[in-house]
């Protein structure tokens, strides 16, 4: 993650909770990354470098001004005139994992072999909660390389318990004694 999302994200994050506007900025930036994800030439136009800033700002005051909050297209505004633009959807993504640590959700991705049963997916969520104090927001994947067991991702933390894994520890042990 870059300095300048981290920084920006943060100014606008502090700002948004300072006037209880944490959740209404989130829906906005939702929106303008959907827009982006949805409309390429739109993303294209926010990075291209060859774009006058002050272009970029006009085009995002048009098309945002009435569609979002105030503190919203301010932000924007700034950005533009700052040339961080190009940073808008990485300062959005940053943004949203500020917002998860101020609700306390911690967002997870529990990978195993085949699909887990119901209340096996809330055993392995409950620990993993109790254990980091926060709530999951839990996502399931299957990747049958994984052999059994499971793998959960919480961000910068990986706990393995996957077969795969002890097998090739296992193997490991053997070869180099």
């Amino acid at each position: 993650m870059s300095r300048v999302a981290n920084r920006y994200s943060k100014a606008l994050f502090e700002l948004a909770v300072e006037k209880k506007l944490v959740e209404s900025i989130q829906q906005d930036l939702a929106m303008i990354d959907t827009l982006c994800s949805e409309n390429p030439d739109f993303d294209a136009l926010l990075t291209n470098p060859l774009i006058d800033e002050a272009a970029k700002a006009k085009i995002l005051s048009k098309m945002f001004e009435k569609n979002v909050n105030e503190l919203t297209n301010r932000f924007l505004q700034l950005l533009s005139k700052k040339r961080r633009i190009g940073s808008l959807r990485e300062i959005i993504e940053r943004y949203n994992h500020r917002v998860m640590d101020y609700q306390g959700v911690l967002p997870a991705v529990l990978l195993s072999a085949d699909k887990l049963s119901r209340e096996q997916v809330v055993q392995i969520k409950e620990r993993m909660e109790m254990i980091t104090g926060k709530s999951l927001q839990l996502v399931e994947k299957q990747d049958p390389q994984i052999l059994g067991g499971f793998i959960i991702r919480m961000r910068d933390t990986i706990v393995d318990l996957s077969i795969r894994t002890q097998l090739d520890k296992l193997r490991t042990q053997l070869i180099h004694g």
